[in-house]
């Protein structure tokens, strides 16, 4: 054939196809149980932007970068440093999304942080999640960076029966001891509302029972997390003359008994004079098991509460007297609540994505009604890949899930920390996975322990810059404001010893509306 009538050939081809191309369904067109599909022409001339899988630079640079811009605070103009914090409020990919730009939101958070070894107090971190956070996994590394920036040790609050193992302490319970979970997969409801904060209980039976507690050596284990020192037994709906004895190796029992009986849960406490890594809790009649805290005297603590195959939608179905005690029992002051991810698969139109807002708004209202003095942050789902065209892609409509479960948690005044947006967005759970190292799991859904480690160190990095804004205000500015002080000091005629406390007060406030108003104006969008 000679290379004209080729060439014409080949042009016949290639303009056929892309007639094809243009008037073939985008949806496809199903031939029996088969679905076809024909590439458009943007498939075709589109960049590939999965080609780069360089993610470990990526979030090396993004943790760099706040790391970096975190110490450049502490010798930078307080100009310098405002303009820095507000660029971060509004435009860093790992920003924590608040309510009504409410940069304050934390301060009562941090002053408990503060001050929780001063006061000899346990300051509870709740972490509620999916199976993302199974076994320990973000939640166990977060809690590491939290004690050994504030002190604590211990795992948390723990289940009576455990059934996926965690990282830091390893766990067994009597055959008698039964397990109801409100949700998920291993969902077994009881036939009550009594779950605790944990979301599931143990029911203890006969006249003897036993739970034994031990700290685990393994080589992703956190080392805060493998001793303790106080021991709580949270209890409720107990037999006549129930009772508990700690029993720690090469030392005497430690016997408690519940005095209160009528009350929605019971606390049986043990204060321990050393650190201790393993321990029995010996039941004596029934009752029912809503958690076990492993906890030091003082510090934060980090529970880890994981529901495999849960969307989060469970908690308006628990009882509130019940959950009300406890979360005032163990002085909880923030709430992570990590969901969206089960939810996703079944999401194919916006009423979905609105009935899940609604619900997920539900569900913050009633946890905010139930614990006032806890600060929320609602933390969306990862990024999620299923097969579209027959090429691994983001689900289609997780990023207006993720919008709609944003605006949720604005709308309840709690915060919001966009997962999927530090990741890199649309397809970058692609990019996880075919990192070297991997950082994901080839089911495109779940991180490995390793991308499970760099999404908990982003997310404290990010609250860290919350926290040394939180000491900005609260220490910076002072000299600032001073600066300030005598200005206005000079407009009222007078010296600044000369100022009654009223008038500093009055001027602190005019300085404080000035900030807020810069941020009014920084976060402002931009006039057409």
């Amino acid at each position: 054939m000679k290379p004209s009538k080729t060439l014409l050939f080949l042009i016949a081809v290639l303009v056929s196809l892309g007639t094809i191309s243009a008037i073939f369904p985008k949806q496809g067109v199903a031939l029996g149980e088969l679905q076809l599909y024909f590439p458009t022409l943007d498939d075709v001339f589109a960049p590939n932007e999965n080609q780069s899988t360089a993610v470990t630079e990526q979030m090396d640079a993004m943790e760099l970068s706040l790391k970096m811009r975190r110490n450049a605070q502490e010798d930078a103009a307080y100009n310098d440093s405002l303009q820095f914090y507000l660029d971060f409020f509004n435009n860093h990919p790992s920003r924590i999304h608040l309510p009504d730009a409410n940069y304050d939101y934390f301060d009562a958070l941090f002053d408990a942080f503060d001050n929780s070894r001063a006061e000899q107090k346990v300051v509870r971190v709740l972490h509620y999640g999916d199976s993302q956070i199974e076994g320990d996994r973000i939640t166990g590394y977060l809690r590491q960076r939290l004690q050994e920036k504030f002190g604590g040790i211990g795992p948390g609050l723990l289940p009576a029966v455990q059934v996926v193992p965690a990282t830091s302490v390893g766990q067994t319970a009597s055959e008698n001891i039964a397990r109801y979970i409100i949700s998920g997969n291993f969902a077994s409801r009881a036939g009550h509302r009594r779950y605790g904060v944990l979301g599931q209980l143990g029911v203890a039976e006969g006249n003897k029972s036993s739970i034994t507690v031990k700290a685990r050596n393994w080589q992703q284990s956190f080392e805060n997390g493998k001793t303790f020192q106080k021991i709580c037994l949270f209890v409720g709906h107990t037999g006549t003359n129930f009772q508990a004895d700690l029993s720690v190796p090469k030392q005497e029992a430690f016997k408690a008994t519940i005095s209160k009986p009528d009350l929605p849960v019971n606390v049986l406490q043990w204060n321990l004079p050393d650190s201790i890594s393993q321990f029995t809790l010996n039941l004596y009649g029934r009752g029912e098991i809503y958690g076990i805290a492993a906890d030091g005297m003082s510090g934060v603590a980090v529970d880890n509460i994981p529901f495999r195959g849960s969307s989060g939608t469970f908690f308006t179905q628990m009882d509130s007297t019940v959950l009300k005690a406890m979360f005032d029992e163990l002085n909880a002051q923030l709430i992570l609540l990590e969901f969206g991810g089960n939810m996703t698969p079944s999401i194919t139109n916006n009423k979905a994505v609105e009935a899940y807002q609604k619900t997920m708004s539900k569900q913050i209202a009633y946890l905010k009604n139930l614990c006032p003095q806890a600060k929320i942050i609602l933390i969306g789902p990862a990024d999620m890949s299923t097969k579209i065209h027959g090429e691994l892609q983001t689900y289609p409509y997780l990023e207006k899930t993720i919008a709609a479960l944003r605006e949720a948690a604005l709308n309840n005044n709690v915060a919001f920390w966009n997962m999927y947006e530090v990741m890199g967005g649309h397809n970058s759970m692609i990019k996880w996975v075919k990192n070297a190292p991997s950082l994901a799991a080839t089911d495109y859904i779940h991180f490995n322990a390793k991308g499970a480690e760099r999404i908990a160190e982003l997310f404290y990095e990010s609250l860290a810059i919350y926290y040394d804004y939180y000491h900005f205000v609260d220490k910076k500015r002072p000299k600032t404001k001073e600066v300030a002080m005598k200005t206005e000091a000079k407009d009222l005629k007078k010296t600044l010893h000369e100022l009654s406390e009223e008038e500093k007060d009055a001027i602190l406030e005019q300085n404080l509306k000035r900030l807020r108003q810069q941020r009014e104006n920084n976060s402002a969008p931009n006039e057409p």
